[in-house]
């Protein structure tokens, strides 16, 4: 499923602007009113936003090409700031997302893309916003406070793309199968009452068993 739509896309191609809106305040009812699920849906994995790669001196929280355990909560954190645990429909958390995005920047190609250096050096721009701004951490901040510099970066071109790109991963893991690690127990589908469609795919003849 997931390789399929993904083999339409166009290396590089523009980012949607339903996947912009964190800069205006949009949140994710309005985001989901405006786009509707079936929007999501069908759309979502066709929209992949555009990478604008940092140069090599750019910072990265731990160095190298892996997660540290402060790279692991930054990037929780700020998934929980855009699918908060707000009482309407599952949090980042509870769609187990960031569990989903490590699986999915294992897929080949994600990883020729380089998603996960992208995200990795977000993590470090993030990092040092909070530290000049703020004085602390982005993880030792209050609510508001992060809300707020994830206001400022998103100001920028690559930091919007950065947000772009996290929230791309979020839906995903709101909308494929448990199977990919995210949506367990379908709970992303029963918020969209949603009806997945059949047959559905087994532990070890998932695509990336076969690549």
């Amino acid at each position: 499923m997931l390789k399929t739509a993904k083999a339409k896309l166009e290396r590089g191609s523009n980012k949607p602007t339903f996947v912009t809106a964190y800069e205006s305040g949009l949140n994710r009812r309005a985001f989901l009113r405006q786009t509707g699920a079936a929007a999501v849906l069908l759309g979502l994995i066709g929209a992949k936003p555009t990478i604008l790669q940092a140069q090599e001196s750019e910072s990265r929280v731990g160095g190298g090409t892996e997660f540290t355990p402060l790279a692991v909560t930054v990037v929780k954190a700020v998934q929980l700031q855009l699918f908060p645990d707000d009482g309407d429909g599952p949090s980042s958390e509870q769609l187990n997302s960031f569990q989903y995005l490590r699986w999915a920047l294992e897929d080949p190609e994600n990883q020729a893309d380089g998603d996960k250096e992208f995200i990795l050096q977000g993590v470090g721009w993030l990092e040092e916003l909070a530290k000049s701004t703020h004085g602390a951490s982005f993880i030792k901040l209050s609510t508001k406070e992060q809300d707020t510099v994830l206001k400022q970066i998103a100001k920028s071109r690559a930091g919007e793309n950065w947000l772009s790109l996290l929230l791309y991963y979020l839906l995903e893991s709101l909308t494929l199968d448990p199977i990919y690690g995210g949506n367990p127990d379908g709970i992303g589908w029963q918020w969209l009452e949603h009806q997945p469609g059949f047959p559905r795919p087994v532990k070890g003849k998932t695509y990336l068993d076969f690549n």
